[in-house]
């Protein structure tokens, strides 16, 4: 019987993170398509109307390091955390800056390349700069053997996965630039998480509701501007 409900959009990231997550730990869920909300109900479930929210039999969890913590400590078959201490600590290190330095960051270029605004050139130039320091500072700490921390993927590798996937997005858009090319030594990993189960049904929503995403809100973006970029300032 399903006791866990994964609540979320598949356009989004940090949802897909999650949904990854539950089936490499070869967990029973069931996906539930949902957007974020401020209605008070949803409020109740996700204190800041966010997705991803995890249903759990002892309620509802939001925030996507929340969810994954939950689920190793509660389902601790399949980890996908290191064992060692130090290890463990440096694949959080590896998810801090991807979450905050890239992620965070061409989050901020979204409204002129997923949603039909524009971006100013102080924001394009505060992007790239930041983006610079973190793409050298993870060329200094990655090195997959074969995934980023040991030989099975783990979250590390999902926060890299999803997040460096759209971010590789908008850096080929705005600045005609592939963070991932640029942090270097991805191309064997990146393929190997390509061909995870969990990649193939997880990317396979993502780029169906991505496309309808990106025609709804009109944006100068479009999937096959994933190999074409263009200057978005």
């Amino acid at each position: 019987m399903t006791t866990l409900r994964l609540l979320g959009y598949p356009v989004s990231n940090y949802v897909n993170i999650c949904r990854a997550a539950l089936i490499e730990k070869q967990i029973d869920f069931a996906f539930v398509p949902t957007r974020s909300s401020q209605e008070p109900g949803f409020l109740a479930l996700s204190p800041m109307g966010k997705i991803p929210v995890l249903e759990t039999p002892d309620g509802p969890l939001s925030e996507t390091v929340a969810i994954l913590e939950y689920l190793e400590d509660a389902y601790p078959a399949h980890s996908l955390r290191p064992t060692l201490p130090f290890e463990r600590a440096r694949a959080r290190q590896v998810i801090n800056i991807i979450q905050m330095y890239i992620e965070a960051q061409v989050r901020l270029l979204f409204p002129g390349v997923f949603l039909g605004g524009q971006n100013s050139p102080a924001v394009v130039a505060g992007v790239e700069a930041m983006l610079g320091r973190a793409v050298r500072a993870l060329g200094r700490i990655l090195a997959p053997v074969p995934f980023l921390f040991g030989e099975g993927p783990g979250q590390a590798d999902l926060f890299a996965y999803y997040n460096l996937d759209i971010a590789d997005r908008v850096t080929r858009f705005v600045y005609n630039r592939s963070i991932v090319e640029e942090i270097g030594g991805l191309g064997d990993w990146s393929a190997r998480m390509q061909d995870l189960s969990s990649t193939y049904i997880v990317m396979g929503d993502f780029e169906l509701a991505f496309a309808s995403y990106l025609l709804d809100h009109e944006a100068a973006y479009r999937q096959a501007d994933k190999s074409r970029a263009k200057t978005n300032a």
